[in-house]
């Protein structure tokens, strides 16, 4: 199970456990091939606060398509590593987001991921996009 810590506090964590064919040697001596199931994806949060918030924000009234959530999560880990890249604007932006939207996580994990980006907004008041880059100055 791959497991992302997000903190403004912590280093984000990612334990790995990929699908991979593992060779079974069947009690005739044959070789049977075993395939593990795709890997699982687990988004915890660690800031105080943000799980009762998350669940009061979002509804199934509000939810997006997968794709959505995708787009979004992907500019934010962006500017989000870039922040924390930078002395100039690292400031709440300790650890970097290993985010690879290439990957599926599903839509739970992605869900939770953009809603925490909208909770540091709202509630850290931190802004993470760079505004110029989407108000197409």
């Amino acid at each position: 199970m791959k497991r992302a810590i997000l903190s403004l506090f912590m280093v984000v964590i990612l334990f790995s456990c990929s699908p991979n064919l593992l060779m079974d040697q069947g009690s005739t001596g044959n070789i049977v091939p075993v395939v593990q199931e795709e890997p699982e994806y687990e988004l915890i949060v660690l800031d105080p606060g943000f799980d009762t918030w998350y669940y009061t924000a979002w509804s199934t009234a509000k939810d997006r398509m997968i794709s959505y959530y995708q787009y979004w999560n992907n500019q934010y880990v962006n500017d989000w590593n870039y922040r924390a890249t930078h002395p100039r604007f690292s400031a709440g932006f300790d650890s970097m987001i290993d985010y690879d939207s290439n990957i599926n996580y599903g839509i739970e994990v992605e869900r939770k991921l953009y809603y925490y980006f909208q909770w540091v907004e709202a509630v850290k008041k931190q802004p993470i996009l760079f505004a110029k880059r989407y108000s197409g100055l």
